[in-house]
């Protein structure tokens, strides 16, 4: 039996009863269980009557009893109203006056300090933005630099007494900008030449801050007391009042006072509402058991659980709405098959037909024990399920509303004839299924995205957007670093065919690939392959600075990676790719010039591939960066050089921890050959022959208008 490179082998320790995890899951279920019973059993939980604002009353309402109630939206109105009268509490802070003036003080010594070096005034206005921890616009640092030394002391004299008489005024957040904007106006109106008082107002309007701190405690104490002053406001209602008749739109007036009058409640059925619960329960626990079997990955992640908790209640609720609509086509309506649409292109296909299941059967429960609305909400969640086995880009979930349209037709209809069904009944029922169908594909679509994000979950769509080569940071790679763009295209040809042979992600490597080097686009120059007719930096630089910057391309990889928002599968790849490899031509430099030299100082940070699609990747931008290199390269050569890069890299532990076998690195290496002989195949050498130049427009000519033949 093979045995992975890295064992993953840590001491078992005893969990404690109350662990954190255990806290977490058992708070995530008991949440879970009882949002899906309140949802699945509300039609017997206390409910108002069939009387909704805005709609005709069913019925003339009259008042069984004589009752005292407090008009809630009224006395609200005039609390809200009297709470918004309350000036908010402003208190001094007396300790940031004395913080600008010692900022300003700080400011105007570093004036001084760059005013005396030797450099121009342009480098003066540069040192002086640089040094100076104010966002001061370059107008404002050019200004300070060309003042005389007469205007500097005026500067030094005027600027403090103007910060500190107009802070000693108040200053509160929301008047800042307009306290500076007087400011502004203020030294307009003032003498002095247009630099000064633009280094006056621009100094003075920056070293501005509030020193009126909103007190949030006293402010609402006070709204408090001033929403409590408002006595509530008292309504009564005598018997045999009539509160709406029959026909007459009802009011939100008459909804209060209905409520008042315990109308709009009617008993509970516990009964119905245990075995819901029960039933709730018994998934719920088949659900945790599946999990283990079908999908140990999520079963182990809490944030995996949650979202799939979410899914259901998300759905099962959006099913409740839907029921709640008093035409009887309503509840065939709702798209039930949305939650194993997400839940197949989010986690997992076989979790994903479980949760088909489970909600089916519960919505047929929340519809009164429905059968038929259970039957088709599976067979279109089904249906839905087999058509993102693939999918390739977000378009592709149309095609899977297509498919849940589809099964819900065959289903509906197949129910209509055991049913007996009319004609009529038969296309009603068949455009309502189609609906449902493609209003699962519209929520899946566009729930989609939100969850990849909360969630942090990469899917194939993502990565597939993230491959397009009109992604800004791609096309930012090939613009800037062009030689390294096509370097990342040839390792993620590299590296895909590897992962197929190994069994790994393959497009996850491919797009890993695209992306591995992104952060040579800060200094594309100093690597040879965007070093076309240039000369080279390095020959400038000392060993170890040029290892430092070589190196350095991961951290500023990294970097914009976080800028452009690229899910964390492909940063890790960004971080893994060299993992702790020797910058050996430098290394090797350094140990000649230098003598004695540190290897560490010559590796890279890391850390080594922690996962198979990393170490392919790595493996895979080595070989190209050495098949490069070759003169006249044989397949021979080149399959010695696959395998030796392949064996440093085993023997220098890089590979320990990134699950790959001995046979898979055999695969490996054979991957890498047949797809490098398609790559480097010997290419005819073309005979010269010598022509003028208009044979040459000729001949250019011909070959064009050929081409167009063909």
């Amino acid at each position: 039996m093979e045995v992975p490179l890295r064992q993953r082998q840590s001491p078992k320790r005893a969990v404690p009863f109350f662990s954190n995890v255990l806290v977490r899951r058992t708070g995530l279920a008991l949440v879970t269980f009882i949002l899906l019973t309140t949802i699945v059993s509300l039609q017997w939980l206390p409910r108002r009557l069939n009387v909704e604002e805005g709609k005709p009353a069913p019925d003339t309402i009259t008042a069984p009893k004589t009752v005292t109630y407090i008009d809630e939206a009224k006395t609200a109105e005039l609390r809200d109203n009297a709470a918004r009268l309350v000036e908010p509490v402003y208190d001094p802070d007396i300790s940031v006056l004395r913080s600008s003036l010692d900022e300003l003080e700080r400011a105007l010594s570093v004036v001084r300090d760059v005013r005396s070096t030797d450099a121009d005034d342009k480098a003066k206005a540069e040192e002086l933005a640089a040094r100076l921890n104010l966002s001061l616009t370059a107008s404002a640092c050019e200004a300070l630099v060309a003042l005389s030394e007469e205007e500097l002391v005026e500067l030094e004299r005027q600027a403090p007494a103007l910060v500190q008489e107009v802070m000693q005024q108040g200053v509160r957040e929301i008047d800042l900008p307009e306290i500076r904007e007087a400011l502004g106006q203020r030294v307009e109106k003032g003498k002095g030449t247009a630099e000064f008082k633009e280094a006056l107002r621009s100094l003075a309007s920056t070293v501005l801050k509030p020193n009126l701190v909103l007190n949030e405690v006293e402010t609402e104490k006070r709204r408090q007391q001033a929403r409590e002053s408002i006595l509530p406001v008292e309504r009564e209602i005598l018997q045999d009042t009539v509160i709406v008749r029959k026909g007459d739109p009802v009011t939100a007036e008459d909804i209060q006072k209905l409520r008042a009058l315990g109308l709009l409640q009617r008993r509970t059925r516990w009964t119905a509402v245990l075995g819901v619960a029960l039933m709730v329960l018994l998934l719920m626990g088949l659900s945790l058991a599946y999990l283990r079997i079908l999908a140990p990955r999520v079963a182990e992640n809490d944030r995996l659980l949650t979202l799939l908790a979410l899914v259901a209640v998300g759905i099962l609720g959006a099913g409740r709405l839907f029921l709640l609509a008093p035409h009887p086509l309503a509840g065939y309506l709702f798209p039930v098959a949305t939650g194993p649409l997400l839940v197949a292109i989010l986690l997992d296909s076989r979790l994903a037909v479980l949760t088909a299941g489970e909600l089916a059967l519960l919505t047929g429960i929340m519809a009164g024990s429905d059968l038929d609305l259970a039957v088709q909400a599976l067979a279109g969640s089904l249906g839905g399920i087999l058509a993102v086995q693939k999918v390739g880009q977000r378009s592709d979930l149309t095609r899977a509303g297509l498919f849940v349209s589809s099964a819900n037709l065959l289903a509906i209809w197949g129910l209509g004839l055991l049913a007996g069904q009319r004609a009529g009944a038969f296309l009603t029922s068949g455009a309502v299924g189609i609906l449902n169908g493609l209003l699962a594909a519209i929520l899946a679509i566009g729930s989609l995205p939100y969850l990849e994000s909360v969630f942090n979950i990469t899917t194939p769509v993502k990565l597939l957007e993230l491959a397009n080569p009109s992604h800004p940071l791609l096309k930012r790679l090939l613009l800037e670093a062009p030689g390294t763009y096509h370097h990342s295209i040839v390792v993620g040809n590299l590296a895909e065919a590897a992962a197929e042979a190994v069994g790994a992600d393959g497009l996850l490597v491919r797009v890993g690939s695209y992306y591995h080097d992104v952060g040579k686009v800060k200094r594309p120059e100093f690597f040879i392959e965007n070093q076309l007719l240039s000369p080279n930096p390095h020959d400038k630089m000392s060993p170890s600075l040029s290892a430092l910057v070589i190196t350095s391309h991961i951290k500023e990889g990294l970097e914009l990676a976080r800028e452009y928002n690229l899910p964390e599968v492909i940063k890790a790849i960004i971080r893994e790719h060299h993992g702790t490899t020797l910058v050996s031509y430098f290394y090797h430099q350094a140990a000649e010039t230098q003598g004695n030299v540190q290897e560490a100082d010559f590796r890279y940070e890391g850390p080594i591939p922690q996962s198979k699609e990393a170490a392919l990747v790595m493996l895979a931008d080595s070989v190209e960066a050495a098949v490069r290199s070759l003169v006249n390269p044989s397949q021979g050569k080149i399959d010695g050089l696959i395998r030796k890069i392949i064996k440093d890299r085993l023997n220098d532990g890089q590979l320990d921890q990134s699950d790959l076998t001995l046979r898979d690195l055999d695969r490996v290496a054979q991957a890498f050959s047949r797809v490098i002989a398609g790559i480097y195949h010997p290419r005819v050498e073309y005979p010269e022959e010598k022509t003028t130049p208009e044979q040459s427009n000729e001949e250019g000519s011909e070959n064009h208008a050929a081409q167009h033949k063909q």
